[in-house]
């Protein structure tokens, strides 16, 4: 009808690249992963990180296992080298296979960032926790991880959530 009124849409909130992620705290359970453990560099972290994970995801197919998402655990490292787990949630059990083991994320109190977008752009999940553990007079213990949600073909909809387990 011309003239009538329209009802408001429902309110959505999306994050950009141009707003700093949310920090929020939670008690993280620990994730089982199947997962190979290896030391890198930044510069060749990605591709470390495919190379890994093409190692973990045939044997979790094979052997039917239910899966959840892609996960990167970092465990720091010295002389600019990075010892990371890369790995998938197993939803289901499964037998250890060449480098493919069972492995963990931290559990206990941690710092969250929620970061949607290019893998590339996550240094501004890491910027804000390291700003909100500073503000907030908190102490990062040394591990982080991070949880890849499902593949989206439109990066702006790809979330990685960025997690400091905290002292």
């Amino acid at each position: 009808m011309p003239g009538a009124p329209v009802a408001p849409g429902p309110i959505v909130l999306v994050a950009s690249a141009s707003m700093p992620p949310v920090v929020r705290t939670e008690s993280a359970s620990p994730r089982v992963l199947a997962a190979v453990r290896a030391q890198t560099s930044r510069q060749r972290l990605g591709t470390d990180i495919v190379r890994l994970l093409d190692l973990v995801w045939p044997v979790l197919r094979e052997q039917g296992v239910t899966t959840g998402h892609n996960v990167v655990v970092y465990y720091g490292g010295e002389a600019g080298r990075l010892t990371i787990e890369a790995g998938v949630e197993a939803l289901t059990d499964f037998a250890d296979r060449d480098e493919v083991r069972h492995a963990s994320t931290p559990a206990g109190e941690a710092a969250v960032a929620t970061h949607y977008g290019e893998y590339s752009d996550l240094a501004s999940a890491y910027a804000a926790l390291e700003r909100w553990c500073k503000d907030n007079r908190r102490r990062p213990a040394g591990v982080r991880w991070e949880v890849y949600g499902d593949w989206e073909e439109d990066p702006a909809k790809r979330r990685t959530d960025v997690f400091f387990l905290l002292g």
